[in-house]
């Protein structure tokens, strides 16, 4: 089975400004086992955003932030060991102080059965408390049925 049979890749975030904040885009997890974010932050990044995962019942909603688990790059972007991750960890409403995450990757990951029950819409939000900073995101999904043609995950 080819990865991306196995998987589901959902791409949430394209090279944005997260100065005033901004919001992942929704995933649906009714179909899914867990999820796991990528983001990859800038070389920009400055001030102390907070990441929160929140499910709610509706695309779009943040009814209530999830605890988490996350892990990041021990270095920048395109150094020897940027792909060297620390250890695992957890939170609702991780810090992200702009001299930790500068130029480096950030994985987060949630079980769906963890999640609130009957909430199954699950959207990532960077608040406004960064001074500067791009972010880029994507998700990889375990659908509870892989195969050649899995679901979307964004909600229409």
């Amino acid at each position: 089975m080819e990865l991306s049979e196995k998987y589901k890749f959902v791409p949430l975030l394209i090279s944005a400004d997260i100065n005033a904040g901004v919001d992942l885009d929704s995933i649906n997890m009714s179909h899914f086992h867990s999820a796991t974010f990528v983001l990859i932050f800038g070389a920009d990044l400055s001030g102390d955003a907070i990441l929160t995962l929140n499910s709610a019942v509706t695309d779009g909603a943040k009814t209530t932030a999830e605890t988490f688990s996350y892990r990041y790059g021990s270095a920048a972007t395109k150094s020897a060991t940027a792909d060297t991750l620390t250890d695992r960890a957890t939170s609702a409403a991780l810090t992200l102080t702009g001299t930790t995450f500068l130029s480096r990757m950030l994985i987060c990951e949630i079980d769906s059965d963890s999640m609130t029950a009957e909430q199954p819409f699950l959207t990532g939000s960077l608040s406004a408390a960064a001074s500067a900073g791009t972010c880029n995101a994507f998700a990889i999904l375990t659908p509870r049925y892989p195969g050649h043609a899995v679901a979307s995950a964004i909600p229409a």
